[in-house]
This record gives C-alpha cells, sequence and structure tokens, in this order.
C-alpha cells in the first residue's frame, strides 16, 4: 500500500512523487539541523543505513513491523507548498535513503463541505493553507523507515523543528476494509436495535443540552464579574459620570509646553491640536467602537482627540522605504490585507512614540553621547522594529527574540536596508539584562507581555506594548515554544529557578509561575495572576483565567474582523469587554507601581488584536495633550 492510500490523503501519486526524487535541489543549504544527530544517517551509504538500522534492531530487541515503512514527517508551516514540502523532505533524507523511498504523500488543506455539497467558505485564518502540516513517506524496509525516522527528526526547515516517527498505522484512514456481511435479524431484534439507536440519540442529545446550559451558566458568571469589575475600577465613576452612553463628552486638559519640536509636525500645528478641547473623534469608526463599548469598558480607554493627526505623526513613507523595511514587502503569508495590517500597527506604534519624543529617552542619565535604546521583545523578523529604527535613525534599537532563525533574518534585513541602528539578540524577555529606556512588544504571547512589562518597570523605562493570546495566560507560560526557550537557557548558561538545574530557570515554584530576571542588581520577579491589586482584590484565580480566555476573541470565536455584521457583532461583545478587564488589569498594576498609563486602541484596520498599553515611569503623562478620557494615574 503506498502512502497515500495509508492516508487516504489527496495528495500526488506515488509513481509521480518517485519519479520527482531523481531531480536535484538547491534549497538544502538554507536548512540546518536544531542539534547534532547522534548518527550521520543522511550522508551515510546505503550498506551503513542497513547496518545501523540492524544494530537498532539488536538494541531495543524490537521485531520488524510492516508498520515501520510508512514514516510521518510533520511540524511544516501550513502556507508551505505541497511541492515545496516534497522536495525539502528528498533533500533532507540524502542521496542513500532518497533512493529507498516507494512513496510520498502530502495532504493538501482539508476543506469541508456543506449538506448541500458546496466547499464551506475557509476562516480567515486559514486562507491560503496548503498543507495539512504533514507528510508520509513509505520506504521499503522497516529498517530504513527507522534510519529515516531518525535521520529526519529534529531538522529545521523554514525555522521550524521537524517531528518525525516510524510506524504510521496503514489503516489509519482511507484503507480499505472488507465490510462483513450483516446478519439477518428477526423482527424482535430489530426492534430491540431501533430501541437502543433511539435512546442513544436522546443520551447524546441530553448531554449537548447539559454543555449549552453549562456554558450559558459560566458565561452568565463570567459577565456578572466583568460588571462588578468595571464599577469597582479605580478611575470608573469619574468616567460614568463625566460621559453618556452616547457620546463621550471631552474632558478639559491643561496645556503642556513641548520640550522640543517634533519632526513629524510643525509646532503650530501641534499647538492648534494641543489647545483643541472639542473632540472630533466622535464617530464610530469600527464595528466594535458602538456606544455599548464606548459607555462600558471603552470609558476607561483613550482615544485620539484628533484621529487625523495622529496617524500623521506615525505615518511613515512606505513608498520611499527600502524594501527589506516594509512588513508589507516582506509579508510572505496573509496577503496584501496582513501587510496592510502590520503597516498600520507599525504606525500606531510611532504615532505615541513621536507624541511621546518629550520624555521617551530623555531620563536624567541619559546623555548625548549615549543615544536611547528601545528593546523589541519577541522582535520576530523586524516587522515593527525595522521600519522604527529607519525613521528614528537617533535612536538605538535592539530586537529581541527566542527563535534564532527569525533573529538572523532581522539582522539580514537590516543589514540590506543599511541600518546601523540595530542589534539582534537571540534570547528571552524573561531574561534580558542589556539596557532599555523603552520597551516595545508586539503580540507577544500569553505572559510574555507581562515579563515585558515587568522587564520595563526594573528599569525605570517607558513601554508600548499590544498583547496578543491572553488566552494562554497560564502560570506555566506559552508551552507551545517552551523547548526553544529551554534551547536559549541552555545555549547561555542560565540558572534554573530552583537552582536545581531542572527546569529552565523562568519558571518558579515547580514550572508554575513566570520569573522574570532583569539582571544586573535587580531581583527577580514572579508574574503573578491578577496582575493588579484591584482585580487580585475582587476576582479570584479561576474566574479570571476564565476571562482570559474568553478574551481571545480574534480568530477563535467566529468573530470576522472585517464584518459588520450582526452575528459578528453579537459574538464579540463579551470575549471584547474581557479583553479590556485584562489589559486594564495590566495598566493598574503599572499604575500602582508609580506609572503613568493609558490604555488604547491602534489605528483602524489594525486589527482585532489592537489594545495598546502605554506607560511611562514617575507618572508621567506626555500623551494627555493628544488625547481624551480618564487620567493617567492613580494609586
Amino acid at each position: 500500500m503506498s502512502a497515500v492510500a495509508a492516508f487516504g490523503a489527496t495528495a500526488p501519486s506515488a509513481a509521480r512523487v518517485c519519479a520527482r526524487l531523481g531531480r536535484g535541489g538547491g534549497a538544502a543549504s538554507t536548512w540546518l539541523r536544531a542539534r547534532a544527530l547522534p548518527r550521520t544517517v543522511a550522508r551515510s551509504a546505503a550498506a551503513d543505513v542497513e547496518a545501523m538500522a540492524s544494530a537498532s534492531d539488536a538494541e531495543t530487541g524490537a521485531a520488524d513491523d510492516d508498520d515501520l515503512r510508512f514514516v510521518y514527517v510533520g511540524n511544516f508551516d501550513f502556507f508551505t507548498l505541497e511541492e515545496t514540502v516534497e522536495a525539502a523532505v528528498r533533500d533532507l533524507l540524502g542521496e542513500a535513503l532518497r533512493d529507498r523511498v516507494r512513496s510520498m504523500a502530502v495532504p493538501g488543506w482539508r476543506d469541508k463541505r456543506l449538506e448541500d455539497g458546496t466547499l464551506k467558505p475557509r476562516k480567515k485564518r486559514d486562507q491560503g493553507k496548503r498543507n495539512r502540516g504533514f507528510a508520509v513517506v513509505e520506504f521499503d524496509t522497516p529498517q530504513t523507515g527507522r534510519a529515516a525516522a531518525e535521520a529526519l527528526d529534529g531538522v529545521v526547515f523554514e525555522t521550524r523543528a521537524l517531528r518525525s516517527s516510524a510506524g504510521v498505522h496503514a489503516d489509519v484512514r482511507g484503507a480499505s476494509r472488507r465490510r462483513a456481511e450483516p446478519k439477518s435479524e428477526t423482527a424482535a431484534e430489530a426492534g430491540e436495535t431501533s430501541e437502543a439507536e433511539r435512546a442513544r440519540r436522546e443520551r447524546r442529545a441530553h448531554n449537548r443540552r447539559q454543555k449549552r446550559r453549562k456554558k450559558a451558566r459560566d458565561d452568565a458568571a463570567l459577565e456578572e464579574a466583568l460588571r462588578n469589575l468595571l464599577r469597582s475600577h479605580p478611575l470608573w465613576e469619574p468616567c460614568a459620570e463625566s460621559q453618556t452612553i452616547d457620546e463621550p463628552e471631552d474632558a478639559e486638559r491643561a496645556e503642556e509646553p513641548l520640550e522640543e519640536p517634533l519632526e513629524d509636525a510643525s509646532s503650530d500645528r501641534f499647538a492648534e491640536n494641543a489647545s483643541r478641547v472639542s473632540s472630533t473623534n466622535l464617530e464610530t469608526r469600527e464595528w466594535w467602537d458602538d456606544a455599548r463599548w464606548r459607555g462600558g469598558w471603552g470609558a476607561l480607554y483613550s482615544r485620539w482627540r484628533d484621529l487625523d493627526f495622529a496617524k500623521a505623526l506615525g505615518a511613515v513613507d512606505w513608498e520611499n522605504c527600502a524594501p527589506s523595511v516594509d512588513p508589507a514587502g516582506s509579508n510572505t503569508k496573509g496577503g496584501t490585507e496582513r501587510g496592510r495590517r502590520k503597516r498600520l500597527q507599525v504606525e500606531s506604534f510611532r504615532a505615541i512614540l513621536v507624541a511621546a519624543r518629550a520624555v521617551v529617552g530623555r531620563r536624567p542619565e541619559t546623555t548625548n553621547a549615549s543615544p536611547p535604546v528601545v528593546v523589541d521583545f519577541g522582535c520576530g523578523t523586524g516587522n515593527l522594529l525595522l521600519p522604527l529604527a529607519a525613521a528614528e535613525p537617533s535612536m538605538r534599537f535592539v530586537g529581541v527574540d527566542v527563535n534564532r532563525r527569525s533573529v538572523e533574518l532581522l539582522a539580514e534585513r537590516a543589514a540590506r536596508a543599511g541600518l546601523t541602528n540595530v542589534d539582534a539578540v537571540c534570547g528571552l524577555a524573561e531574561t534580558y539584562d542589556g539596557k532599555c529606556d523603552v520597551a516595545l512588544a508586539l503580540h507577544v504571547c500569553g505572559a510574555g507581555t507581562d515579563a515585558v512589562l515587568l522587564q520595563a518597570q526594573a528599569r525605570g523605562a517607558a513601554f508600548v506594548v499590544a498583547p496578543c493570546c491572553v488566552g494562554k495566560l497560564k502560570d506555566g507560560g506559552l508551552k507551545s515554544i517552551s523547548a526553544m526557550k529551554k534551547d536559549v537557557l541552555d545555549q547561555t548558561g542560565t540558572p534554573s529557578a530552583s537552582g536545581g538545574g531542572e527546569d529552565d530557570g523562568i519558571f518558579a515554584g515547580g514550572g508554575e509561575e513566570v520569573l522574570v530576571r532583569p539582571g544586573k542588581s535587580h531581583a527577580p520577579i514572579t508574574v503573578i495572576h491578577p496582575r493588579s491589586s484591584w482585580m487580585r482584590g475582587r476576582i479570584q484565580r479561576p474566574a479570571y483565567l476564565g476571562l482570559a480566555a474568553a478574551a481571545d476573541w480574534s480568530g477563535h470565536q467566529g468573530v470576522d474582523p472585517l464584518s459588520n455584521s450582526e452575528q459578528s457583532k453579537a459574538l464579540g461583545r463579551f470575549p471584547r469587554d474581557a479583553k479590556a478587564a485584562v489589559e486594564l488589569d495590566r495598566g493598574a498594576a503599572a499604575a500602582e507601581a508609580g506609572y503613568g498609563v493609558r490604555v488604547m486602541k491602534a489605528h483602524e484596520g489594525a486589527g482585532l488584536k489592537n489594545d495598546l498599553i502605554v506607560g511611562f515611569p514617575n507618572g508621567a503623562d506626555p500623551l494627555r495633550a493628544f488625547v481624551e478620557g480618564p487620567e493617567a494615574c492613580f494609586r
């Protein structure tokens, strides 16, 4: 049976795949190994492969099993072309193992069908996906299958460590099975069978109703907790008194002089905007920004007084910037729409940095000979950092990311753009011990955002963060990248939190709490949820984690960010409010530590993960002349 038949996948035929194996490929040079393999299987001669496989049999005492001929190779990117996956597996196997392949299957992305037979429309997050993330390779013998699985396991392809194992059962999916002839039944037996089937259907329907009722009860409890939290926020009463549900009123703001002129806006226009007391930002721009939002949790958010002016502050000349700097130009996934969102995210961050230029990086110990250092935690390949570095050549930018390949790509993109004010560091937000005047974080998952906020507070640095994936706010952090974190800590020699060397150095209490190590003279800090004394005094931890799980409304709640439908509005209200509660908890924790904090939204069109937490040390509030909303400080 071929690999295609074994998995019942819609993939090229075995004959076609085997015919492709003879072609050479030049992409192998860009693939590297995550670790040194115990045996150099991929480059051994055929006789050596047989010898090693036989030795493995002798060591384990395992008997040959026909299923071991089928090897699973997983963790490919869903957006990679099936042909590219085939070529990658072929080249990574090496010449000896490549000649032993009998067939290969790379299942395409499986679209579901509706009852009428038409294809079900894909969700936004699934558009553009080409494969299901794995391949199945059939070899001539079980020994060769085991050797190939060992050779491929841990190899890095497109920055992802592949996972490989032998022993795919041939009858898992799609294998033809001989159906037993139905036995003839008496009328009594048929009646008993029909009654049993009816009872099973009733039990299933009952269980579904019970689950729906439990979910409704849980949601009602969380909504009640949200209402109580909203009324208990230290700044809620002033907001509720000064703003109505239909239309927020502008609060009086004292004008503050600008310490130095802005580069991207004239002083006259700045003064005109700062003195404007009538709000021009009352129209609802996006479907989620409705009267209910503005009269509820949205009343605790700050918003730009003049959206056009805010966009002018953060504007980037994309037409004339280097191609490697433009996140739309370097975007290989998600198409033009994702590239447009990335640009708007950059401009949202830059608008805040430009508006706050009077205090950003101007701490007393900072001199002209030492430019301000802006650290982008979880920088990836530089979609946020590089445009900011190009627009602010007088500042020093440091990108920190746990993914070594992403850091390498960041350095390459910076070099192609000729940027000399960028440094790339492979490391963790939890253990960064370098200089930082401004901390940035765009969509750092789970407790990683809390680590960034604590790193900034330990140094008295300003911060601008846009959190995401708050449903992963578990004490152990984001588990999906724990292996990469451990590799980085092993290479840097970071001690474990317990001192016993058995954990990865960022988890305290046996791996239940994230530990932030700012380094130098700073003591380690434990991330605790809820973050603020305001929320800890009013909600228990299980309810908090329930709110965090409900707050992941982008792509997980059936909400279409581009839709203005009543369905999206109804589905989005509860997660929208839960997300606001989680982010305001983070902001309250920083405010309790003496920061001037504002929670805002990114520019229109920047996506649903658009909450921004902005903080400045010593209670500073440089955005006060630009925004309307509650006060930035409270104790």
